[in-house]
């Protein structure tokens, strides 16, 4: 293949992005070299070189951005990566989302937020930056390596080059022919990431992940420069900074399984939310120790740790979720790159120059001999710090069960012996699994977060203090006790640990409530950690409330036993088409469906009834689901939810008459079904003893939503009215059929009430669109606005349309096309025909009109200039073409849908307490900022 001279092929955008890719990584390793000796020796020279590798790796690394968002834009497909992420169909607001869909994309974004992070180092320019950059670049030299893309052989690789060409990836007939640029099409974003959430959510996160580099910079800073105390003062900005955003991203991801996917909740401790989660919980840990460590000197070394270990943390994250591990285990891991043992180098490499400069220097990390006192601030920040660690290390333990299991493997090869027996397995019921323990550390952190802000560091007098401190935690415990028991009105807390939790919950908002009023005197900008404090409580009663409280509505045991096989009654109700049923106080109706590209939409009409069975509130819900690229499968079930102060009540389809959810089902089914035949002519009756059908329309331009048609379609619809004699009611039934690249399909109608299901024949493709040299043409010229007597029908031509159009014409650049506007007439039958001429390459050509209805067949032959008359072409069919139909009895209804809807109470106490933690984080940021500020 390489011999071959292939044409349209766009090669420079990959020849600049790899040699880009390149100057990236050379760069990043050379600036890491002159920014660590310009923090060695802090002369103008290496300033000055350092930041010129960085404007040039900066500048190398959005020319790669540029040039693969242009690949993507332009629909260049024989790149792999857009003809694997975009497609024709693709919305531009999507493009973005394609763009770090893939790994290779979520890499540049990871490098976009250090460079840019890295930019506002430099421009805040305080005496660490040298030493800061070095690592960052560093850890951007690494990252840059996983786009490289060297290959030593089918399985060793350094990197995956988002610029190879299709034909590189693979080996494929295809690629023999020299024009194979014009027979490929792209295969577009996943269906299931078609969401706004996927264009904002999947930044923020990364953001979040990209700016935990900077503490831990900070961190390898101190011990490179053993200031081990110097560093803590500039690196807590960032540290809140890293906390808030990547913490928003953490809600981010909660508000987009909540929001559009269809488990039923915020967070179902999947092991890619764990492994996110994770290394906040640890920088939340090192954060608290941060403060200690300032304020008194202690933890140091603890502050050191954490802060390393949130950086190593997202490290792992990045292998578990990269390396195809958890492929079995979550539904967010991506698919193997063969990058694993990259990954483990990345991780290894860190790993190692962490430990070795942190064990190097741990004998003259400042640490007093002195113990805390037990009544002092720093004492019980010391232990929440430890309980949130331990917090971290029991959900690493279970989310990394497919990794020891993996390392069984491998060890087993190694020592050829069989250690399948020391597998461990996953919790079959994570969700309960991970709740056992998480409820203790919750309950922990709550009475932490209560009672050490009224705590002293140092506690220089607790003789004097207690008194007052006893008081406020006293009067607190007793307002806490009372709120607990009016919330426990409202929620079902039943266990004695829901309990506990609950007043520990109330006990947190309680005494940051109190400590706000009464000792800060209202002042928010000094309140940051009880704010974020106060938003844990809320949370905790929030977390409880809607998982405690929640209900499943969508239920009628009466009613629907039996009716639907593998559907729980108690949990689900089963609705056919514009038929109301009862579910727990509310009249739901599924009212009507609407497909758009492969989503299906639902309109569901909710009315709340009393106890007088008065109507309360009526509203719609519009849950949805989506299909694969090819329309052939269901991918995914998107819910949609009715927001109320105090609730929200969550809707989604839970499943669809079986055909409808697979194309390989549909046709199994279809092939089981026994077909009669019969024909109508137009006005023609079928009766039957149950019902009668009379054919009332054909037509050759189908309107039908699940019917997109396509140039050079042959399509024939007609629209039967089925009566029900016993019930009088009148159905419409509009079957179709087409020919499409020599492939017959069809689209049949089901009149679910008759349990009937009615489809055209294949006959009716060569019945109404008969050769032309088996039809009997008449010529006729025509000037503009004549009419002439074709039998029974007037024709008239209306005029020459210039802005030529017809279902099987495709223009091409140079084409000459007109229509002819006729107006057909007789009696009180009327129609419209547009037959098109056009010229291409000097050659003429037509493509005719065709009015089953009429039996008409009208070309137009020729354009006469100088006489300004028009040639046309008709031919009349004699007698009303019959209309080949089939027929099948006894079909299961079509028309119906599976629901389910939940009610979650106080869930706007969870989103509430999430927004003030981060808003917490964030006020601390600030104040820091202006604290540096205030002393330049």
């Amino acid at each position: 293949m390489e011999s071959i001279q292939y044409i349209n092929e766009l090669l420079w955008p990959g020849i600049v992005g790899r040699l880009a890719i390149i100057i990236c990584f050379v760069t990043a390793l050379g600036g890491c070299l002159a920014f660590f000796k310009a923090s060695r020796r802090d002369n103008a020279r290496w300033n000055r070189i350092s930041r010129v590798y960085f404007g040039i790796h900066s500048a190398s690394l959005l020319g790669i951005i540029g040039l693969l968002l242009f690949v993507m834009i332009t629909h260049r497909y024989e790149y792999q990566y857009a003809w694997n992420h975009v497609s024709d169909a693709l919305p531009m607001r999507y493009i973005f989302s394609a763009f770090w869909e893939g790994q290779e994309g979520s890499f540049l974004l990871w490098l976009f937020w250090h460079m840019m992070l890295g930019g506002v180092l430099l421009f805040r320019n305080d005496k660490w930056v040298n030493v800061v950059m070095a690592i960052l670049l560093a850890v951007q030299c690494i990252v840059v390596s996983m786009l490289l893309g060297i290959y030593f052989t089918d399985v060793a690789k350094i990197g995956s080059n988002p610029f190879l060409l299709l034909r590189e990836t693979m080996d494929a007939p295809l690629f023999n022919n020299p024009r194979y640029t014009e027979l490929i099409e792209g295969n577009g974003l996943n269906p299931l990431l078609q969401n706004y959430w996927m264009t904002i959510h999947p930044p923020t996160l990364f953001l979040g992940f990209a700016s935990v580099t900077v503490p831990f910079c900070y961190a390898l800073g101190g011990l490179i420069k053993r200031d081990h105390l110097g560093w803590l003062k500039p690196v807590m900005p960032w540290a809140l900074f890293s906390a808030g955003i990547l913490g928003t991203g953490i809600l981010m991801g909660g508000a987009w399984a909540y929001e559009a996917l269809s488990f039923g909740g915020y967070w179902a401790w999947d092991p890619v939310e764990n492994m996110s989660l994770v290394p906040w919980i640890v920088l939340i840990a090192a954060i608290h120790g941060n403060l200690v460590a300032r304020k008194t000197g202690y933890s140091v070394r603890m502050t050191y740790a954490f802060y390393i270990l949130s950086f190593l943390l997202i490290l792992y994250s990045t292998f578990l979720t990269r390396s195809g591990i958890l492929g079995d285990s979550s539904a967010h891991a991506f698919t193997q790159m063969g990058l694993e043992w990259q990954l483990v180098g990345f991780i290894g490499i860190f790993t190692f120059a962490s430990a070795w400069l942190f064990f190097k220097n741990y004998k003259h990390i400042p640490s007093p001999q002195q113990e805390e006192r037990l009544p002092s601030r720093e004492f019980w920040m010391f232990i929440g710090s430890l309980v949130l660690f331990f917090s971290a290390v029991l959900i690493t333990f279970t989310t990394s069960i497919p990794v020891y299991n993996k390392l069984f493997d491998l060890a087993g090869n190694i020592f050829n012996s069989d250690f399948s027996h020391l597998h461990r397995t996953a919790p079959i019921e994570p969700i309960v699994h991970y709740n056992k323990y998480q409820l203790w550390i919750a309950v922990f952190v709550a009475l932490l977060s209560a009672t050490g802000e009224y705590l002293r560091y140092r506690e220089p007098s607790w003789a004097s203090w207690k008194k007052k401190f006893a008081i406020n935690i006293g009067v607190t415990a007793l307002l806490s006790t009372g709120l607990t028991v009016l919330l426990s009105m409202w929620i079902d807390a039943q266990a004695w640990q829901y309990r506990i939790l609950l007043f520990c919950g109330a006990f947190a908002v309680i005494a940051n409530l109190n400590y706000i009023i009464t000792f800060l005197r209202g002042n928010i900008k000094e309140g940051a950690s009880a704010i974020a404090h106060l938003g844990f409580g809320l949370m905790i009663i929030g977390i409880l409330a809607s998982g405690l409280n929640k209900q499943i509505i969508s239920s009628n045991v009466f009613a629907q036993t039996g009716l639907l096989d593998g559907i729980d009654p108690r949990s689900h109700i089963y609705l056919i088409k514009d038929r109301p049923m009862y579910m727990n106080g509310y009249w739901v109706e599924y009212v009507r469906d609407s497909i758009k590209g492969n989503t299906r939409e639902f309109l569901v009409s909710y009315k709340r009834i009393n106890e007088v069975q008065d109507t309360v509130e009526r509203f719609e819900l519009r849950p949805n689901v989506v299909f694969n690229r090819q329309n052939t499968k269901l991918e995914a079930t998107n819910p949609s939810t009715k927001r109320y102060l105090d609730k929200d009540i969550f809707t989604y389809v839970a499943a669809l008459p079986a055909e409808q959810m697979d194309a390989e089902t549909a046709k199994a089914l279809n092939d089981t079904m026994k077909y009669t035949r019969f024909a109508l002519i137009m006005g023609d009756t079928l009766r039957d003893e149950d019902f009668r059908i009379v054919a009332t329309s054909v037509s050759i331009d189908p309107v039908h939503q699940e019917y997109i048609h396509e140039p050079g379609d042959l399509a024939v619809q007609t629209t039967l009215i089925v009566k029900d004699l016993e019930t009088g009611t009148e159905h419409t039934a509009s079957p179709i059929i087409f020919l499409r690249e020599s492939l017959v399909y069809g689209i049949p109608a089901q009149v679910n009430d008759l349990n009937i299901r009615i489809r055209l024949s294949q006959e009716a493709i060569t019945a109404f669109y008969p050769r032309d040299d088996q039809l009997p043409y008449q010529s006729y010229k025509m000037r503009q606005g004549e009419t002439i007597k074709v039998s029974e029908w007037d024709i008239k031509l209306n005029a020459i349309d210039r802005e030529a159009s017809h279902p099987h014409y495709v223009a091409q650049d140079e084409d000459i096309a007109v229509n002819a506007v006729m107006d057909i007439r007789n009696g009180d039958k009327s129609y419209t025909a547009r037959p098109l001429f056009y010229i291409r390459g000097n050659t003429p050509a037509h493509l005719k009109t065709y009015l089953p209805d009429a039996g008409l067949h009208i070309r137009f032959e020729n354009i006469f200039p100088q006489s300004e008359e028009f040639e046309f072409s008709i031919a009349e069919t004699e007698d009303p073409l019959p209309i080949p139909l089939e027929m099948a009895r006894e079909v299961a209804r079509d028309d119906i849908i599976v629901l389910q809807a939940i009610v979650f109470p106080g869930i706007n106490l969870f989103w509430l307490g999430a927004c003030l933690m981060m808003s917490g984080l964030f006020l601390a940021m600030w104040r820091k900022l202006k604290e540096k500020q205030a002393i330049q």
